[in-house]
């Protein structure tokens, strides 16, 4: 397959071409326009999403009084993942980049300014949702496929990679907080208002940002959307050394947040108040941040890739500690330590893309994308059921257990 060129000249930025020093600077990587136009459309339509979030969670409520309604609202955060990421994987390989980017951007901010209608029954509201949630994982495979062209595969792409990580980690430590301000000043609805206008604000920067490029398909030859889809998620399977690394990439987080799917039982459980699962949540992102901070700009690509199973291991080792019930200063460090293992990411990120066949990269780093958003649903899912049967400082060390298991089990294979 021949790499498609850009038809119109990309804005200023380091070429393909340069050679890549063995560290990546901040300077950098936000030296490309076209990655600074995607890093800053991240921020805002991520800031947008976290603040709706919050109001359509209180909308629901506010129209129903049912906490399983309410809850649903987070629920179907994910469920997407798994029907857009199996039924439209193929969108990035067979549609423009930007044009894709900017149509799914365009998109949500209509189906959220739906919402804000006035009398919208909650079956409809949810069923907004659930649409506007089947566009994220084409959005999400998009733009990490077009990733590597915009930073070039070495230092600089992985550092990349790490901001947009730390961009999501941040949006869940003060996202959530921002959005309850918001509401303190406006509706539910203003809010989801300032998240359609968010949606077109991302949808703008992407536009004028990016470089226009053609799909790296065509669609001859191709079928349907659906078919093509599938048939790109049986080679990537089919390829031993990437599934290895994607089961990784999926498991391990889903192992990792159990702690957070039970963080407000496990509040209940040392006489906290209910406030206090705000904390808890705050823990790993907060570790998590300061992993990439450090893994991603501070060591080299092959130091960063032994640390792969290392770091893994770490992010479990804390989680046993909760079978002595930690008060909540305690779990609080150890949930940051667990957050500082995710630095497993930065490696993962870089052998990830040098195992892949060129022809597949694109639909690999869309299933990595989706897979990992679907596999963290299904790791709240199952861990809040097991909290059900189970004391919440037993489930918590089984599922460190769990997660060591994987880690061993799938450790990648790192060349010499």
């Amino acid at each position: 397959m021949t790499s498609p060129a850009p038809v119109s000249q990309p804005p200023a930025g380091p070429s393909p071409g340069t050679a890549v020093p063995r560290r990546a600077r901040y300077r950098d990587v936000l030296g490309s326009a076209e990655f600074r136009a995607l890093f800053v459309a991240d921020i805002v339509s991520m800031l947008g999403n976290v603040v709706a979030a919050v109001a359509l969670t209180v909308l629901v409520y506010e129209q129903t009084r049912s906490p399983a309604l309410a809850a649903s609202v987070m629920a179907l955060a994910f469920l997407p993942y798994l029907l857009g990421g199996v039924l439209l994987g193929a969108a990035a390989d067979r549609l423009p980049a930007r044009r894709a980017l900017v149509v799914c951007d365009l998109l949500s901010a209509a189906l959220v300014a739906a919402m804000v209608i006035p009398g919208m029954p909650v079956a409809a509201l949810l069923g907004l949702l659930l649409t506007n949630g089947l566009l994220a994982p084409v959005y999400g495979g998009v733009r990490a496929a077009v990733l590597p062209d915009v930073l070039p595969p070495g230092p600089g792409y992985i550092l990349g990679r790490s901001m947009m990580r730390m961009v999501a980690q941040s949006a869940q430590i003060a996202g959530y907080g921002a959005g309850g301000l918001l509401l303190t000043v406006v509706s539910p609805r203003g809010a989801l208002a300032f998240d359609a206008a968010s949606f077109l604000a991302s949808a703008l920067l992407v536009r004028f940002g990016m470089a226009r490029r053609p799909a790296r398909h065509g669609r001859a030859g191709s079928g349907s959307m659906t078919g093509d889809s599938l048939r790109g998620i049986r080679r990537v399977l089919a390829h031993r050394p990437v599934r290895r690394l994607l089961l990784f990439s999926w498991l391990v987080p889903a192992c990792a947040v159990a702690p957070e799917a039970l963080a407000a039982p496990y509040a209940s459980h040392i006489g906290q108040p209910a406030r206090v699962t705000g904390f808890l949540l705050m823990g790993i992102p907060a570790g998590t941040v300061l992993a990439d901070l450090i893994a991603a700009r501070l060591l080299r690509e092959r130091r960063q890739r032994r640390l792969i199973v290392p770091a893994a291991l770490l992010t479990f080792v804390p989680l046993a500690g909760f079978a002595a019930s930690p008060r909540l200063a305690v779990a609080l460090v150890l949930l940051v330590i667990c957050g500082l293992g995710s630095a497993w990411g930065a490696g993962l990120d870089g052998l990830m893309i040098s195992e892949a066949p060129a022809e597949l990269r694109g639909r690999v780093l869309a299933l990595a994308s989706a897979g990992l958003m679907f596999t963290q649903g299904v790791g709240f899912a199952f861990w809040g059921v097991a909290g059900q049967f189970a004391p919440v400082t037993a489930v918590i060390p089984a599922a460190a257990a769990a997660g060591v298991l994987v880690v061993l089990l799938l450790r990648p294979r790192v060349p010499a």
